[in-house]
């Protein structure tokens, strides 16, 4: 009889890796928005303030649901991700309470 060695497919290693790569896209896209703060930018990026925070999510959920990797990382990239889109709404919503005139 011979053993017979089974190779991961690719889309096993992606949901493997999901954890890592929505923690390390929650830390890039932090990194954008505090350029982008210290820079008093005018306009801030749709794409690094909306978009690439839910891609995140999903890469965190994603990694939750993966068996032999830890979910540490996938924690962590949820919550970074979920912070991001929460302060941006905030910062929205605050920014329009203000009135300028009396």
């Amino acid at each position: 009889m011979e053993l017979e060695i089974k190779k991961k497919s690719t889309l096993s290693k992606l949901i493997g890796l999901a954890g890592i790569l929505s923690f390390v896209w929650g830390l890039f896209s932090l990194a954008i928005l505090n350029a982008a703060l210290l820079l008093k930018t005018e306009t801030f990026p749709d794409f690094f303030l909306i978009k690439n925070p839910m891609f995140g999510i999903i890469l965190g959920v994603i990694g939750l649901f993966t068996r032999r990797r830890p979910r540490l990382y996938a924690w962590w990239g949820l919550g970074i991700n979920v912070f991001i889109l929460l302060f941006t709404f905030l910062m929205f919503m605050l920014a329009w309470t203000i009135n300028a005139k009396p």
